[in-house]
C-alpha cells in the first residue's frame, strides 16, 4: 500500500509537471485549427481567389465577385453606357471606374438580371444569398443598428468616412459605389452595396448595403437594373 501510494504521487507529479505545455499545445493547435476553419479561400470559373470567412453558421465570401461570364462559360456582356443600361431586361456587368485597379479592388456591378439568370454565376457549391440570409447574418452581428460597423473595412482606407467601424466580423465590406438604372456608376469610396436572390415585385428584388457615415445597414428592394455588388454564401 505504502509503494502503491508512492508510485501514484510520482505518476501524479509526473502528470502535473507536464500538463501545463501539453495544455498550452492543444491551446495553439484548437486555435489554428479554428483560423483555418474561419478563413479559407474559393476560385471561380475564370480562375478568380477569393478570400472566405465564417460567420456565426454561414461561410462568406469576404471580397465581392469578379467574375464576367456565366457558369457555363458564356459571357455577360458587359455595358457601361448610359442609354443602353437603363433599358436593359437582360444580363449585364458594368465598372464604376475605368481602371483594372477598380475591379481587382472592388469587383464588378451586376444588374439583378445576371442574379437571376438560369446560367448561375456563384463559383461551384456557392449561391447568391437570399434575403433570409442576409437578415440571419445581420441579427448574427448584432442587429440593423450596429451590424453595418462591423462589416465595414476601415484598414484599407478606402472609405471616405469610417467613423468608428471595426470590421470585427472579417466581412471586410469595400466601398464599391454603385449605379442606378439611370446614369453612370458613382459615389466609390461612400457605399457598398450587394444584390439577394430575393425578388420583390416585377421591377424590383431585395439589396443590402452599409452607409458611409452610420453602423447601421440598409435593406429595400432595388430597381433590377441598378448595378450592385454581390457577395456569395456557401451552400
Amino acid at each position: 500500500m505504502i509503494i502503491e501510494k508512492i508510485f501514484g504521487k510520482y505518476l501524479f507529479s509526473i502528470f502535473f509537471s507536464f500538463a501545463p505545455p501539453l495544455f498550452i499545445l492543444l491551446l495553439i493547435f484548437n486555435n489554428i485549427q479554428h483560423e483555418q476553419n474561419n478563413t479559407n479561400s474559393l476560385s471561380d470559373i475564370q480562375g478568380n481567389v477569393y478570400k472566405t470567412i465564417k460567420i456565426g453558421n454561414q461561410v462568406w465570401m469576404a471580397e465581392n465577385l469578379k467574375v464576367t461570364c456565366y457558369k457555363n462559360g458564356d459571357q455577360i456582356p458587359r455595358v457601361q453606357s448610359e442609354e443602353p443600361w437603363s433599358e436593359l431586361t437582360t444580363g449585364a456587368y458594368c465598372l464604376n471606374e475605368e481602371t483594372d485597379n477598380y475591379w481587382s479592388t472592388y469587383g464588378v456591378l451586376y444588374n439583378y438580371f445576371v442574379i437571376n439568370d438560369m446560367r448561375g454565376v456563384a463559383p461551384e457549391g456557392w449561391h447568391i444569398p437570399t434575403r433570409d440570409e442576409w437578415l440571419e447574418l445581420e441579427n448574427y452581428l448584432g442587429g440593423q443598428a450596429v451590424a453595418g460597423g462591423v462589416m465595414k473595412d476601415v484598414q484599407s482606407g478606402l472609405w471616405a468616412k469610417a467613423n468608428d467601424a471595426s470590421n470585427t466580423s472579417g466581412f471586410s465590406a469595400l466601398p464599391a459605389g454603385g449605379r442606378g438604372r439611370k446614369g453612370y456608376p458613382d459615389d466609390v469610396g461612400y457605399y457598398a452595396t450587394w444584390w439577394t436572390s430575393t425578388s420583390h415585385d416585377s421591377l424590383y428584388a431585395w439589396h443590402w448595403g452599409v452607409h458611409p457615415d452610420k453602423n447601421n445597414t440598409r435593406r429595400n428592394p432595388g430597381h433590377k437594373a441598378s448595378g450592385f455588388s454581390v457577395r456569395c454564401i456557401k451552400d
